[in-house]
């Protein structure tokens, strides 16, 4: 006999092997579907391989986000995410306090998202979370190897929520509709090491959940990512080469009536060296409105949450974290 003992919570974030998702054979997507069914309900964050993203557009995109931030500051002051109405471009220093009550985060960042035509029934609306991106004019190339870098993870978050429907016993194209015009943003982040007499509980990025759909983050090979898991305890999510990390945000959380997880993450890098990430955010369109899932709701399981529009929600915690960094430069 082996007695009976409660399993322990995992230690590390699981790997699952995302080629199936592409598959012809709806079983084998499933059984993907399936994975990300089990991990969400839990810790809310995963690895995957073999996601079909070059390898090397994702090395050269750390190599311009490394020359971004090597920018002297006055460069990157010029195009400081104030000036733009979408709040895309240069995040200085301290711009942001994702743990509430905790001081300024220890990194600065750069931003830009989906573009829009000025026709568009949005702009004519005074939608503002559209386009404005802006592009430091130090560096020829970037913006071109950007976007392309922007379209492949904007290719792989459309199949991944593709899953994600499939795991929730949705068709598999019932997100497609948002992504159409979404809020959808690559971010470049640089985190120095954490420097010695830091403020108390002041480090890369305070403890936070992300805030929209999903997240896919690429990470260099210092480390510093940390995930709380099921027991409260934070475990680290070190570097796997050739994979990203993907977690639930709030919205598909609140979505699935809290079936999925969007779980507390945090970063600090208490190495030498600097650390870069390239998080992309799949956020959706900022009209969809968010309401129960059927299938995650019942007599017995109430609807937990007031419907609400994505771009609400979003502009929400905006300025919950930035503050005075959406006033003008």
């Amino acid at each position: 006999m082996i007695p009976y003992t409660p399993p322990a919570t995992a230690r590390t974030l699981p790997v699952i092997d995302f080629a199936d998702a592409f598959s012809p054979e709806k079983a084998r997507r499933e059984a993907v579907a399936w994975e990300i069914h089990k991990i969400s309900r839990d810790v809310g964050f995963f690895y995957i391989v073999n996601h079909g993203v070059p390898q090397a557009l994702v090395d050269s995109q750390f190599d311009w986000a490394r020359r971004f931030f090597a920018l002297p500051q006055a460069g990157k002051s010029a195009i400081d995410m104030r000036r733009s109405p979408s709040g895309y471009g240069y995040e200085r220093m301290g711009a942001q306090a994702l743990d509430e009550g905790s001081p300024a985060d220890l990194k600065e960042g750069f931003q830009f998202g989906f573009d829009i035509a000025p026709d568009h029934p949005y702009v004519q609306r005074g939608l503002l979370r559209y386009g404005h991106n802006l592009w430091p004019a130090e560096l020829p190339g970037f913006e071109a190897h950007s976007r392309r870098y922007y379209d492949a993870l904007r290719a792989l978050s459309h199949r991944l929520l593709s899953v994600i429907a499939l795991s929730l016993q949705l068709e598999e194209d019932f997100f497609e509709p948002i992504l159409q015009t979404p809020i959808a943003t690559q971010r470049m982040l640089h985190y120095p090491p954490q420097p010695q007499g830091a403020q108390d509980n002041r480090i890369g990025a305070g403890a936070h959940t992300d805030w929209g759909l999903v997240t896919l983050l690429a990470q260099d090979d210092i480390g510093g990512l940390e995930v709380r898991n099921a027991d409260g305890e934070w475990i680290r999510a070190a570097p796997i080469r050739g994979s990203f990390v993907v977690n639930i945000g709030d919205l598909l959380q609140r979505w699935s009536n809290d079936l999925y997880h969007s779980n507390f993450h945090r970063v600090l890098n208490g190495g030498t060296a600097p650390r870069y990430s390239l998080p992309f955010f799949q956020d959706g369109d900022q009209a969809c409105t968010v309401a129960c899932l059927p299938g995650c709701c019942s007599a017995a399981r109430p609807a937990r949450y007031a419907p609400c529009t994505i771009g609400d929600y979003l502009d929400m915690k905006v300025r919950e974290t930035f503050g005075a960094a959406s006033a003008p430069a």
